[in-house]
């Protein structure tokens, strides 16, 4: 079984849930982690991303490599359960995320430009086909 798909039981078990109790607080259709579990097949990296955001209590490391330990150290002071370097770690991977996002939009605006033009031409292909038949 993947190492990655351990960390979603683990933390299930940890915080006393169902895996399918984990699916819904991550925002992952019913079933798509059991199945995974179940059949020992990859699942999306979102699902990861979207596991960290929802329980930054679980060392972000710890969920990726399994080294360290599960849960992130607290606060000595009570106020805030994740300390600023964490909370700095956290903004840096949403920034990076973010990135990734863009970049993949960017690609894509390319590549519908590139549909776009190529759609034109057909058009004006089509046009004069049409006028040819007509005469």
């Amino acid at each position: 079984m993947s190492k990655i798909l351990t960390v979603f039981s683990a933390i299930a078990a940890h915080e006393g849930i169902t895996v399918s109790a984990l699916e819904k607080r991550i925002g992952a259709s019913k079933g798509v982690l059991s199945r995974a579990l179940k059949n020992d097949t990859d699942i999306q990296t979102k699902w990861l991303i979207n596991l960290v955001e929802n329980y930054p209590e679980y060392s972000p490391e710890w969920i990726l490599t399994g080294k360290g330990t599960m849960l992130r150290a607290a606060a000595t002071d009570g106020l805030h359960p994740i300390s600023e370097e964490g909370a700095e770690y956290e903004l840096r991977e949403k920034i990076k995320v973010l990135e990734e996002r863009i970049m993949i939009l960017q690609e894509t605006n390319t590549a519908l430009k590139e549909s776009n033009t190529t759609l034109k031409e057909i058009k004006v292909l089509l046009e004069l086909r049409i006028k040819e038949l007509e005469s």
